[in-house]
């Protein structure tokens, strides 16, 4: 099955080629290339639209970031299953630099969705620089 990522690729209209088996014209088109199909979730799906960073305080690297936190900064999202606090444990980072993580009371959805091969994606919604502390919001959507 083709990924989202293939959405669009020539077609109008949000279509996927789906590759045919050989023969026959049929309903949906065919022929030996396949059909079309409208792909139902072409767009990305919003998760959580606001939530803060955990454990901003405890991220050694953050102020080496701190200028990057602005919004629309694209963040990356990583399941740390092994960890003995929070069996649905979600890091967030800016690059390579782990600035915390995805609240308690907020990962299980999403840990559950990353397990199963679902790509999610997080993004700076605000920071705010609260005497030390870095105070950050972020979105997170579904994007397969």
């Amino acid at each position: 099955m083709p990924s989202s990522a293939d959405v669009g690729t020539g077609l109008p209209g949000g279509l996927v080629v789906v590759p045919g088996t050989g023969g026959g014209l049929g309903p949906l088109g065919g022929g030996k290339g396949g059909f079309s199909l409208p792909v139902p979730y072409a767009q990305r799906i919003c998760l959580i639209e606001e939530t803060r960073v955990a454990g901003t305080t405890h991220a050694s690297g953050i102020e080496d970031v701190a200028d990057k936190l602005v919004p629309g900064c694209k963040l990356r999202l990583l399941r740390e299953p092994g960890n003995l606090a929070d069996t649905w444990a979600i890091k967030v980072f800016v690059g390579d630099v782990r600035i915390g993580y995805v609240p308690a009371d907020r990962n299980e959805i999403l840990a559950r969705l990353m397990d199963g091969g679902k790509r999610l994606s997080a993004e700076v919604v605000d920071h705010e620089l609260v005497g030390t502390w870095h105070k950050v919001t972020m979105g997170v959507w579904l994007d397969d």
